[in-house]
């Protein structure tokens, strides 16, 4: 299964992600969202722990996007690995991620695209026999 492709958008970046669980989904998604951004492999030296929560996965979906974007321009670490766990109770979803990458100033180094946001645009993520798809648009 492949991880992402790239979807027809008129003025921003749209991405279609798949993924055998959701978070192989989120993973994928943000594995997406840094190939977009750089073209440098990341390394594994250092760790941050992310905890977010949201009334819908589609909304932890996007806040996890936006998330690791304020990770790498505010906070200068660019991630090179993710372990993601999702629960999913009654009430509220909640994602909790290590992750494993290196500081890296996006000021003081090329990158290729500058992402701003992932956007809420007709975000829904389905679930078939084959896993989870969901498309996203990036404001750029």
């Amino acid at each position: 299964m492949k991880e992402y492709e790239f979807i027809e958008h008129t003025a921003d970046i749209g991405i279609r992600v798949y993924g055998k669980s959701l978070e192989d989904l989120f993973k994928n998604a943000a594995n997406a969202l840094f190939d977009i951004i750089l073209d440098y492999p990341s390394k594994q030296l250092k760790q941050k722990q992310i905890t977010l929560g949201a009334d819908t996965v589609e909304d932890l979906f996007v806040i996890w996007l936006n998330e690791l974007i304020s990770c790498f321009f505010a906070d200068k670490f660019l991630p090179a690995d993710y372990s993601i766990k999702i629960e999913d109770s009654s009430q509220r979803k909640q994602l909790r991620a290590s992750l494993c990458g290196q500081d890296f100033d996006p000021y003081e180094n090329k990158i290729n695209t500058e992402v701003k946001a992932a956007t809420y645009h007709n975000v829904k993520i389905e679930k078939s026999e084959k896993g989870y798809k969901v498309e996203v648009i990036f404001d750029v």
